[in-house]
């Protein structure tokens, strides 16, 4: 597997809609997590978190050019995130899809 080859990064797609109300604690605890991951300079990791239109849906699209897991779940912050997030009772649970890139215009995924 080689940084130059986009068809060989693992993508991961995250997504799950929580209560209004926990919206500004949910952006709190990504805030930390993702602060958390970036000091730990995980070599071809990308997380990027996105909130929809509804102003409650979160995305999480991970790229990485290996499995990520075990360096995300063991970030404290991470536990805090996901465990606040399963005790809000979001509207939508979390779902998590594996994708494979196709095509892109720029050196994003490479």
């Amino acid at each position: 597997m080689t940084a130059s080859d986009p068809h060989q990064i693992k993508i991961t797609r995250h997504r799950y809609r929580v209560k209004p109300e926990y919206v500004a604690q949910n952006r709190q605890n990504l805030d930390e997590f993702i602060a958390a991951l970036t000091a730990a300079s995980v070599p071809g990791l990308s997380y990027r978190v996105f909130l929809e239109e509804d102003r409650q849906t979160f995305l999480h699209l991970v790229t990485s050019q290996d499995d990520p897991s075990a360096v995300i779940t063991s970030l404290p912050s991470f536990k805090k995130f996901q465990s606040e997030l399963l005790a809000s009772d979001p509207v939508v649970k979390p779902d998590q899809v594996g994708m494979s890139l196709v095509a892109t215009s720029g050196d994003s995924y490479r």
